[in-house]
């Protein structure tokens, strides 16, 4: 049986990183505490673009490269190059065209840009595998995520805390040995369709001086997504005959351990399971599971076989959760 798995995966992150005081102290200055949040998100660390001209193009050809390199495969072998972001550098060309030029693609290719928030790689990865499945000639794409929200978000505190930058390649191919992408199950549920904002003034407004083209973000409660992501998590499952003891290694969205930690209870598996890494990283936005997969894999906790679950949220807001035979 023909499916499309991960064949390699590729990261690259700026080498400055900031700990919790320097935002603690730059918004006490303006009379806000960020403190009890930041330790509520459990993020200590994450790594920052200061002092430099990296941008989610230049981190996601860092990404791309290093992705191929550990695979030993050519860009020019490359059927699909596929852009996650809710910040690219460019939407003229696209993003993925110029990573598919800097890092030498070949011409019998398609190169795209798409953005679903937060959920973005994940959404990507499970779109360019089931169009893989359904294109005979198509054998090796190079899925990307990246954002850059730090350079957008200055006047709204939760989102420069918070946002980390980082870019992570994810290479998939077709494989006959049985492992590979299985299923997904979507959500979606908009009574907050407006509390995250970018531009805040529409793209229409960029170029007024009277509006703020940065992140907008009005808070929310966001329980009700664990229940949400438990359901589906259980729904593709049960539909594969598996329950969440067959599962080595759940790759959640990095935003919040305690969601990570409520996640684990509603699904009654060990928290060992389901890495949280915003301690190191930060959040990472588009691309949180992946970074949460390389670091599973550095840390030898999955092999070859193991069964999967990826699950992340993207604003507004949507989930997926996808069910992968590693």
């Amino acid at each position: 049986m023909t499916r499309v798995a991960i064949a390699s995966l590729g990261i690259w992150h700026p080498p400055t990183s900031v700990d919790n005081n320097w935002f603690i102290e730059h918004y006490a200055a303006q009379g806000i505490d960020m403190s009890g949040l930041l330790n509520a998100l459990g993020h200590k660390n994450r790594y920052l673009i200061r002092d430099s001209s990296d941008t989610t193009l230049t981190m996601s050809v860092a990404a791309s490269n290093d992705a191929i390199q550990r695979l030993g495969c050519q860009a020019k072998d490359l059927d699909f190059i596929v852009f996650a972001s809710q910040t690219p550098e460019y939407l003229i060309p696209s993003t993925a065209l110029k990573i598919h030029h800097a890092i030498g693609g070949g011409e019998r290719a398609l190169a795209f840009d798409m953005n679903a928030n937060c959920a973005g790689l994940l959404v990507a990865v499970e779109m360019v595998s089931r169009a893989m499945m359904a294109n005979p000639s198509c054998q090796l794409a190079l899925v990307v995520g990246s954002d850059y929200l730090g350079a957008h978000s200055s006047n709204a505190p939760v989102y420069h805390s918070c946002f980390s930058e980082s870019a992570v390649a994810v290479i998939l191919h077709k494989t006959e040995q049985g492992n590979g992408f299985i299923d997904s199950e979507f959500r979606i549920q908009t009574s907050v369709i407006d509390n995250s904002l970018f531009p805040a003034c529409g793209l229409s407004n960029i170029h007024r001086h009277d509006v703020s083209a940065q992140v907008k973000f009005t808070p929310f409660d966001d329980d009700i997504c664990i229940t949400t992501a438990s359901e589906s998590i259980q729904l593709l499952l049960s539909r594969h005959n598996l329950v969440p003891a067959d599962i080595k290694g759940f790759m959640f969205s990095q935003f919040s351990v305690g969601n990570i930690r409520r996640l684990c209870e509603e699904l009654g598996v060990d928290q060992d399971k389901a890495l949280f890494i915003g301690d190191e990283y930060g959040y990472t936005a588009t691309n949180s599971p992946f970074v949460a997969l390389y670091e599973t894999l550095e840390r030898k906790k999955i092999v070859r076989g193991d069964f999967l679950i990826f699950w992340t949220i993207g604003a507004g807001w949507q989930s997926i959760a996808v069910l992968m035979q590693y």
